[in-house]
């Protein structure tokens, strides 16, 4: 066993989903993501302007980083997505998760070295271009909603990315990444979108984006999607919970992703909520970096 194949054996007993590789080099669609900041598409996320340049190549979050290994984590598929909470929050957070078990891979790979090596473990908030980075290590192509697309496991998928000091082989041969779209001539993301926030160009406007809105968005809700946002309370579903390769079911889950923390929401209780219940009772959970306030926010404004 070589040490591509070691590395992915370990990953899959890790629970991962999916597990492949990527030779660091810069960025290849940082260009289409400052376009995307300069047309204000990120709403008022303004932390994303602030890692722009860190994110045109993986070497300025880590000097030594010669190969990317990327992991795809498999949710459920949300059976009604047009209202409460986003399957993927109710289950622990998956930040917490996902660098826990690539922790346990950076052991295994020192352990196989038998040497320390330098690494840079990255989930979500890091400044990377994780999406490009998971189609260039084959994990899956970037389907029309915007997100990575894995024909194993569907839409509904969470990525973390470890850099590290060791020249690994590639998963996908180098040029060839992209040339795999699996989408075809199929539109349901695009057309299920409830406030049309899906562009042509496969990127999303975050301002009328209904998971943005109640999750990210500072201030009041625009009036204009109060009907839109209809009884969600955090996060939107649709367009992954519409996508044909859901198919194959829920065959990877971790176990971590099978007992949700959160099973039934009443608005009520999280209307009358102090910020100590609050904390208390979704402390584990994606909930706690929206805050209280901003889930009040959206209770009030169902419709």
């Amino acid at each position: 066993m070589n040490l591509e194949e070691f590395i992915t054996s370990k990953a899959f007993e890790c629970g991962f989903g999916a597990v492949g590789i990527a030779t660091v080099s810069p960025c290849l669609s940082i260009e289409r993501y400052n376009l995307w900041l300069k047309q204000n598409k990120h709403g008022t996320m303004s932390y994303l302007e602030r890692g722009a340049e860190l994110r045109a190549d993986p070497r300025n979050l880590l000097p030594e980083a010669k190969s990317i290994i990327v992991v795809a984590v498999q949710y459920p598929v949300n059976p009604s997505p047009s209202s409460g909470i986003a399957m993927y929050a109710r289950f622990p957070d998956y930040h917490v998760v996902i660098r826990k078990k690539l922790k346990t891979l950076v052991q295994s790979i020192e352990s196989e070295l038998s040497r320390k090596i330098r690494a840079r473990i990255c989930v979500d908030s890091a400044p990377l271009l994780e999406r490009e980075w998971a189609v260039r290590a084959g994990i899956g192509w970037i389907g029309k909603q915007g997100q990575v697309v894995n024909q194993n496991l569907g839409a509904c998928i969470l990525l973390g990315e470890l850099l590290l000091d060791v020249e690994l082989r590639p998963s996908v041969l180098p040029g060839t990444e992209f040339q795999n779209d699996m989408c075809g001539n199929c539109n349901k993301c695009v057309e299920s979108c409830p406030a049309g926030a899906i562009e042509p160009d496969r990127t999303v406007d975050a301002r009328k984006c209904i998971a943005y809105l109640t999750v990210e968005h500072e201030g009041d809700l625009p009036a204009e999607f109060h009907e839109k946002i209809g009884k969600r309370i955090f996060g939107c579903d649709t367009c992954t919970a519409v996508c044909p390769w859901n198919h194959n079911g829920n065959k990877k889950l971790m176990p971590e992703f099978t007992r949700p923390l959160i099973t039934d929401l009443d608005p009520e209780e999280i209307l009358e909520m102090s910020e100590f219940d609050f904390r208390q009772k979704f402390k584990n959970t994606v909930l706690i970096r929206t805050g209280l306030d901003r889930l009040k926010r959206n209770i009030k404004k169902m419709v």
